[in-house]
């Protein structure tokens, strides 16, 4: 049975010219095709539980976001027409406090006439995802680099958000790590904390565990060729190689 293709998204954004934003157009192109090519959709964690009895079918695909971005929600209508459920990632202080995304990487967007792009969604929002079949799982509480954090603060920036989710929404059972940075340690503490999984973001695909689990980025350049050569099964395997993982690296190679 193939593994799932579990891609990554951030915002959802025709006018902002942040590589973590796509335009509705292109999103609804890239995942359309998907559609046409016979996958069909899950959140994570229920990909996870089907791969692990046997019932994930073939051709399957797990669309995330990452962040929590308010733009997240204007892809629930592609979704919807696709008749696919999504997974958003919502960092946890954000959804509480309303105020907007801001960590090394996103914060230089508030002195520009972006800066409305970093709202998040607030709980009710995610409250509303959830009701339509999303899962919302954690990006931790404060969007930090994991594997640079104590044993302490890495346990709190887990559990709390995990606690935060559940105790508003009902259940948290996945996480992806922050910029995509984790190590065996921090995967560990992520099973450690009650995740049933966890994701990356890495350039090669080699590692493929539960609380490892690789995803493709996709992005507003990525189509045409460019996007089935990231995609195609041929692409994938490509990546799952051992010369992929010599030549990019593991999944922490960035931390």
């Amino acid at each position: 049975m193939p593994p799932p293709l579990i891609v990554c998204y951030h915002a959802v954004s025709a006018g902002w010219d942040s590589p973590l934003a796509v335009s509705e157009e292109v999103l609804g192109a890239q995942l359309g095709g998907l559609h046409r090519r016979g996958y069909q959709g899950f959140t994570f964690a229920e990909a996870e539980r089907r791969r692990a009895d046997g019932t994930l079918p073939r051709r399957s695909v797990v669309v995330t976001f990452d962040d929590g971005y308010a733009s997240t929600a204007k892809a629930r209508p592609v979704l919807d027409r696709l008749g696919w459920p999504a997974t958003v990632f919502a960092v946890t202080s954000f959804a509480a406090s309303g105020t907007d995304l801001a960590w090394p990487g996103t914060e230089h967007w508030g002195a520009t006439p972006h800066a409305h792009e970093l709202q998040p969604l607030g709980w009710d929002d995610l409250a509303e995802l959830a009701a339509a079949g999303w899962e919302v799982g954690s990006h931790t509480v404060s969007h930090p680099l994991l594997p640079r954090l104590g044993d302490d603060a890495l346990a709190r920036e887990l559990e709390g958000s995990r606690k935060a989710i559940a105790d508003r929404l009902g259940r948290c059972e996945s996480i992806a790590y922050p910029y995509g940075a984790v190590d065996r340690r921090v995967a560990a503490a992520a099973a450690a904390a009650g995740y049933v999984a966890g994701c990356t973001l890495p350039s090669a695909l080699t590692i493929d565990e539960p609380h490892l689990r690789p995803r493709v980025g996709l992005y507003e350049r990525d189509t045409g060729a460019r996007l089935w050569l990231k995609v195609s099964r041929t692409g994938v395997r490509a990546r799952r190689s051992r010369l992929a993982g010599a030549v990019l690296g593991p999944p922490w190679a960035r931390a």
